[in-house]
Parts: structure tokens; sequence; C-alpha cells
């Protein structure tokens, strides 16, 4: 089933969030609401937050009306919006803002996910992507890192392989692609997200790695 559609439904208490929560995955509702919702609407919890999934925008309003209503009536305190999955950026968007369509507009919206990415990876402190080298020997591995790490590239080592860090996305496949000519022969690469690569940020190096990581 798509979810390119979701209502989030924000409650002041996470008890009331439960409570409807459950409602709906049971649900319990009258016949009419129980028709435009049926089987076709996904239903999660995130503490006070309910989320509604669905795969049209018609159904899509009808859940919110649907839901909003129900809130109404039962004088619960809550927040509801409609949203659409926008895939290249990877973000929940209100409905009227259009899907991409021209390659500038598609372009757009790509940049925005990597600048997004990058100031998630800065903040978090550490990288939102990666990337694998498998090697041949432990001394390809350890010259590698050496010399990445002296470009202010975060990395881990072990034994025969290592992880690079990079900020998004576009930056690790750009040093993937780079690897690939510069490697020795028979070095394994690979562009995967983020598992947890920490740095520090520092003004002297802003991706300097925590010390015991690159051992």
């Amino acid at each position: 089933m798509s979810d390119d559609w979701r209502v989030t439904v924000d409650f002041d208490d996470e008890g009331d969030g439960t409570q409807f929560a459950e409602r709906l995955a049971a649900l319990e509702l009258e016949a009419e609401e129980r028709e435009r919702l049926g089987d076709r609407v996904v239903v999660s919890r995130d503490g006070p937050r309910v989320f509604l999934y669905t795969d049209a925008g018609e159904r899509a309003r009808a859940v919110h009306q649907t839901v909003s209503a129900r809130i109404e009536s039962e004088g619960l305190s809550a927040l509801t919006a409609l949203e659409r999955w926008h895939p290249v950026e990877q973000a929940w968007k209100d409905p009227s803002i259009p899907m991409p369509r021209t390659e500038e507009q598609l372009e757009a919206e790509h940049e925005r996910l990597q600048e997004r990415e990058a100031a998630e990876s800065l903040e978090k402190g550490r990288s939102e992507w990666e990337v694998r080298v498998e090697l041949a020997s432990h001394e390809d591995t350890l010259a590698l890192a050496e010399r990445l790490e002296s470009e202010g590239i975060p990395v881990v080592r072990r034994y025969t392989f290592l992880l690079a860090g990079a900020v998004n996305e576009d930056d690790a496949r750009a040093l993937a692609e780079r690897l690939e000519r510069e490697a020795p022969e028979g070095a394994r690469i690979a562009v995967e997200p983020g598992g947890g690569l920490v740095w520090e940020v520092a003004p002297s190096n802003p991706f300097a790695v925590f010390g015991g990581l690159g051992v």
C-alpha cells in the first residue's frame, strides 16, 4: 500500500493520543466514519501524535474531515494537518505545495534535501551518510585512513575496512567516485546512510573524529 498522504493529529495530552489511536485501529467508529476510513488507512502513534496514512488525496481529505469532526465531538484538544509526501525532498508538505515537475523544480527539492542533511549532520554531531571501503590489506586501510583524516574527513577504521563520513548523500557519492579512482586495486566501495559516525565540531577542524573512534 502506498503512503503518499497522511493526516497528523497532535494532541495536547499523550493519553488522549493513545486512546484515540486505539479506537481508530480497532475501528470503534460510527458506521459513516468506518465507511470513510475502512481498511485502507494505516494508523500509528508517536507520543501525543497520531498519524493516519493513506494512498490518495481524496481519501486523505475524507480522513481529515472525519477525524476533525470526531475530535470536536469528543471535546478533545488537538491540532490536525493534512500532508503529502515529496519523495525527492524526503519531506511531508502541505498539499497546496505542488509536486515538482520540471528539472529545475526537481533539482531545487534535491538541493533542499542535501542542505537539510548537512544541517542535521552538524547539529547532531554525526554523519548522515558514510562511504564504506573494504581493502585488501591492513596496510592499505591504514594508509587510506591517514590520508583522509589529513584532509579533515572523519574516519572509523577496522583492520581492512573503513567508514568515511559525509554531511549528505551528494558529498558521500562524490567521495565514493573519487575513491574509486584513487583507492588500491580491488577495493570495494559503497555509499550508505550514516550509522553513527561521530564528529567533534571545532573551528579549526569541523569534522574531527572523537578520540578513540579512528583506531
